[in-house]
């Protein structure tokens, strides 16, 4: 089966009458032959049909499908600038003081700055998840005599950069989120 036998849609019907109203206010259909294709586009059945009351006519071809309409994608949110500072001191807190220094900004700034305190509580999760890592992959190391050890400079890179990640995150305005983190502390 071609897609000329194919039976049209009420919305491709009415497209062609659009299209046929818009050659008769351009004055490119006179009044007769626009009644004439008005009634063969209205009575069409098959793609062929409709598509044949524009033979002829210089114009765009009638869609065979329904264009969906058009949604603009949705804007990146923002939030104000409030809490942003203290939120990427919280994250980068984690290079010299590991889980310490986000759970200061934690129990001080956190209490009144709800921005910070998402912030910082995210950097705590993500910095206590690094240190059981660790821990586990020091108990690993001591099980497999050394054989895992060649791991400790991989995931500290990993921490490295998320830790710098999250930080430059915040610090841009985005709701960061720490990936492989146990989030322990709400």
């Amino acid at each position: 089966m071609s897609t000329s036998e194919l039976l049209v849609t009420p919305a491709q019907r009415d497209r062609a009458v659009e299209i046929l109203q818009e050659m008769y206010a351009d004055g490119r259909v006179e009044r007769v032959e626009f009644d004439t294709r008005l009634e063969l586009a209205l009575k069409a059945r098959t793609r062929a049909e409709l598509n044949g009351t524009f033979d002829g006519l210089v114009a765009r071809p009638v869609p065979t499908y329904v264009p969906a309409a058009f949604t603009r994608p949705a804007p990146v949110k923002r939030y104000d600038s409030q809490g942003r500072g203290l939120g990427t001191i919280a994250h980068w807190l984690g290079y010299p003081t590991f889980f310490v220094g986000p759970a200061l900004i934690v129990a001080t700034a956190g209490k009144e700055n709800p921005a910070v305190r998402k912030h910082a509580v995210e950097a705590l999760n993500f910095q206590l998840s690094a240190l059981a890592v660790f821990a586990l992959l020091g108990v690993v190391t001591g099980v497999t005599e050394g054989f895992t050890g060649f791991l400790f400079p991989l995931v500290g890179l990993v921490w490295f950069v998320l830790t710098g990640i999250g930080g430059l995150a915040t610090l841009l305005g985005s709701n960061f989120r720490y990936p492989f983190t146990l989030r322990l502390i709400k």
